[in-house]
């Protein structure tokens, strides 16, 4: 049975989140080379040429825990290293949303072993980009929303894929980056802003864009896979 860290990041929840319209105004495009030493090119799914080069995205950065001890997929040798905040980000390419960057945010607290499994049930879904591009998980809009209701994030992410137009950032306005395809939002169901129910969550106790993994998505639709 599918289970998720019982510690939730509690700077994302729907009580202390800022209101939607200030979430869409802090939305930004970004831009940058992915790249990587000659000798790694295509020794995995994030290193292959075609996963290379120019990336654009939107970015929506969410707050972290001030403490993060006990963190494995936040783990530094000093407490003043751990970053105060962390992006959700969607690709321009198809506006697939990185599933990675959603559980770093949600689960701050997480062992390396709570993001394999999660990884494992997320490339499971036929929702889920067969390649990394930047090392990410990258999901369909439609089950980024189904996730975020887990993950106790529905309006951050909602926030992200809103249709509205993103401000260009005003420090770099000759600065062309292409936005993520349109999304149309669903109705808004009221159970998504309720707390996230409890999928079998463990009792345990417990950065930059260019960093993150990323897979990519073709929009030619999925091969189905081999069993």
């Amino acid at each position: 049975m599918r289970s998720l860290p019982k510690r939730i990041n509690p700077l994302i929840l729907p009580e202390v989140s800022p209101p939607y319209d200030e979430l869409l105004s802090r939305r930004r495009l970004g831009k940058t080379n992915l790249s990587v030493k000659p000798g790694q090119i295509g020794t995995s799914s994030a290193t292959k040429p075609e996963n290379l080069g120019m990336f654009e995205y939107a970015h929506l950065k969410a707050p972290l825990p001030k403490d993060l001890k006990g963190s494995e997929i936040f783990s530094f040798q000093l407490p003043q290293q751990h970053p105060e905040a962390y992006f959700l980000m969607r690709r321009s390419k198809d506006g697939y949303v990185s599933a990675t960057g959603m559980f770093k945010i949600a689960f701050p607290w997480a062992k390396h072993s709570d993001e394999k499994t999660e990884r494992e049930y997320l490339k499971s879904r036929t929702e889920t980009s067969e390649d990394e591009v930047a090392g990410n998980v990258w999901i369909s809009p439609d089950l980024a929303l189904e996730i975020a209701k887990d993950y106790g994030m529905f309006e951050w992410v909602r926030a992200l894929l809103d249709p509205t137009e993103i401000v260009q950032n005003p420090a770099s306005p000759e600065k062309h980056i292409s936005p993520p395809p349109k999304f149309e939002l669903p109705p808004i169901d009221s159970s998504a802003f309720a707390p996230p129910q409890p999928i079998a969550r463990r009792t345990r106790r417990s950065v930059s864009p260019s960093k993150m993994a990323s897979p990519k998505k073709s929009t030619a639709g999925r091969k189905p896979r081999q069993t």
